[in-house]
């Protein structure tokens, strides 16, 4: 056989020692000098590495070969093969005291020295991979238990913002718009979404929390991101914001609505070519019929209504009416070549958000971009509800709210019963399917956490289904719709929403179920 593996010899018998290593260079193994006192082993192992010491018991000078085993061990951690001429049951005790890896007792025939050699390493290769395998298996656990500590630290850290937001936004609601306390009120307001946010990446960090649509305020998001945009500008632009107060939300992925707005403001740098001029951000709301929809990309498979829009306006050299045509083809650019996906890409992401694009562009005369995005849930008599004023929707009938935290039910009982439902709660699903039993006439629709003690939401819904089929549940969970809905089919839950919400959030999901 062949190894490229390398022994040191420990014999202070020098016939002997020279026996054993023309033996193991003859079966193929390397082979150190044949070290007659442990304290100069030691010395070598300082400077070189080896695969495995075949070490004499009873060796010349202050150490023995067991001491000198267990600091070979401590020290550099390679497989000791003890050699001696007798072996009785205390030299084998003290031997297996020090992790020994096996004796040869002396003499011993050339087949059962490769044998010996041949299982210590092996068996010192064996122990490496276990160890190897627990030091993994050990990190897998603590990595594993960080991502349950932070599910669970964002799941209670989701249930007391949701008291927060709520109170926030009662509070909001009831005062005039001139009270000096709004401020105060808006500020932690602000730094409460901003710890939903965390709570987010908490849940990311355990698995739960994939990337999203979210509502949002388009005209706060923008306002966030007025540094980042400034700082794309060359000096020789000038970014100004026209941004409309009080729009209603729209469902958009933070990320890829911000890969919008870049992409957007890029596109319009190019257009100066180094000259100086002005980019104007604009965002607003519009009524929206198929005669304005239809001619815009993707418009035609628009329904019609609200749409909030993102305009991103130009005093640049304008485009012709055959650039523009071609403006979101693929690899298209007026600039230098390899430019040309970032209105592509954008536009694919518009798309992704069922929205649509409109280009208005004149050599020249600048251009505009806009980005329309359908509005959530507002009263198109009266889209914007001013602070302290009455819910332009009332509610009616009953709601069976179900979570195991007090704190959640009272503050969403008092979001719930503020626009006129009764509310009944249960705070786990067995208490929640005998509430149903009794009340299942009354109750119009049922809003279910998601992770729950006992019976988890899955388990639950499948129990309310059975005793109301018709009934309509809507999930509350902090997790992704993706992952709250993993263990439901298409089509059996009426909606999700996300944790933390806040009152307008609430109302306009549950108004939207109640009137499909």
């Amino acid at each position: 056989m062949m190894s490229t593996a390398k022994i040191m010899i420990v014999e202070d018998e020098g016939l002997v020692g020279l026996d054993i290593q023309n033996n193991l260079q003859d079966l193929g193994y390397g082979v150190t000098p044949v070290f007659a006192e442990a304290r100069y082993a030691l010395e070598y192992l300082e400077q070189e590495t080896v695969d495995l010491v075949m070490m004499d018991i009873h060796l010349k000078g202050e150490m023995d070969g067991i001491d000198a085993a267990r600091e070979i061990n401590d020290r550099f951690g390679v497989p000791v093969l003890f050699l001696t001429a007798f072996a009785n049951s205390e030299v084998i005790e003290r031997a297996r005291g020090v992790g020994a890896y096996g004796y040869l007792l002396k003499p011993f025939k050339t087949r059962e020295l490769e044998a010996m050699v041949e299982v210590a390493l092996y068996k010192h290769k064996a122990d490496q991979d276990r160890d190897t395998l627990e030091k993994r298996m050990q990190r897998a656990h603590k990595y594993e238990s960080l991502r349950v500590m932070a599910s669970g630290v964002a799941h209670q850290f989701n249930n007391n913002l949701h008291a927060v937001l709520g109170n926030l936004s009662f509070a909001l609601e009831d005062l005039p718009r001139e009270s000096p306390a709004r401020h105060g009120l808006m500020e932690a307001e602000k730094a409460a979404w901003k710890a939903a946010e965390l709570s987010k990446q908490m849940l990311a960090f355990s698995g739960h929390g994939f990337i999203k649509p979210a509502e949002l305020d388009l005209t706060t998001f923008i306002g966030q991101m007025k540094h980042l945009l400034k700082a794309l500008l060359p000096s020789s632009l000038v970014l100004e914001l026209d941004l409309a107060d009080s729009l209603p939300y729209v469902m958009a992925d933070p990320g890829q609505l911000k890969q919008i707005v870049i992409s957007l403001i890029i596109n319009a740098i190019e257009a100066f070519d180094g000259k100086s001029g002005i980019i104007t951000v604009r965002t607003s709301l519009k009524e929206c019929d198929k005669e304005y929809l239809t001619p815009l990309r993707f418009g035609e498979f628009l329904k019609e209504g609200l749409y909030v829009f993102l305009e991103v306006i130009d005093t640049g050299c304008g485009m012709s009416s055959d650039t523009i045509r071609k403006v979101f083809d693929p690899f298209f650019s007026t600039k230098f070549t390899g430019r040309g996906l970032g209105l592509p890409s954008c536009l694919g992401l518009v798309q992704s958000h069922n929205g649509a694009i409109r280009i208005s562009s004149e050599l020249e005369n600048g251009t505009s971009v806009r980005v329309l995005l359908p509005a959530l849930e507002v009263d198109l008599a009266d889209p914007i509800r001013k602070p302290g004023e009455a819910p332009v929707w009332q509610g009616k009938g009953t709601i069976l709210l179900v979570d195991d935290e007090e704190v959640v039910r009272t503050i969403t009982r008092t979001m719930l019963e503020r626009v006129g439902f009764k509310v009944l709660t249960a705070k786990n699903g067995v208490k929640a399917v005998d509430v149903l039993s009794s009340h299942s006439e009354e109750v119009v629709c049922v809003l279910l956490d998601h992770t729950m003690p006992g019976m988890n939401g899955e388990e639950t819904y499948r129990a309310l289904c059975k005793e109301s089929p018709e009934v309509k549940v809507i999930l509350c969970s902090g997790y992704s719709e993706e992952e709250a809905t993993r263990e439901f089919q298409n089509g059996d839950l009426a909606a999700v929403l996300q944790k933390p919400y806040g009152f307008a959030s609430l109302i306009a999901r549950i108004r939207k179920v109640l009137d499909s």
